[in-house]
């Protein structure tokens, strides 16, 4: 994420995802793979954790094959108070 810009009265917060999908390239066919994790319980007991995570990024269409997209995102509250 880039850019973050936060409006003059603090109710919107603008990030930019310049470069998605730089690291895998384009997600083709919904790619995966499973990753195993380390994880602690509440009491820091480690236990092993499988997860599917893609290859690649088709964000932010989410379409199969279609490229990554640069994108401007913007936050804000329901009730547009301000954020901070």
């Amino acid at each position: 994420m880039t850019g973050p810009f936060l409006s003059t009265d603090q109710s919107t917060l603008f990030l930019a995802a310049q470069h998605p999908g730089e690291r895998g390239g384009i997600r083709k066919d919904m790619a995966a793979e499973t990753r195993q994790y380390a994880m602690k319980t509440t009491k820091g007991e480690i236990f092993p954790q499988s997860r599917q995570v893609p290859i690649g990024s088709n964000w932010p269409d989410k379409a199969m094959n279609a490229a990554p997209k640069p994108a401007v995102v913007a936050v804000r509250r329901i009730d547009s108070a301000p954020l901070l």
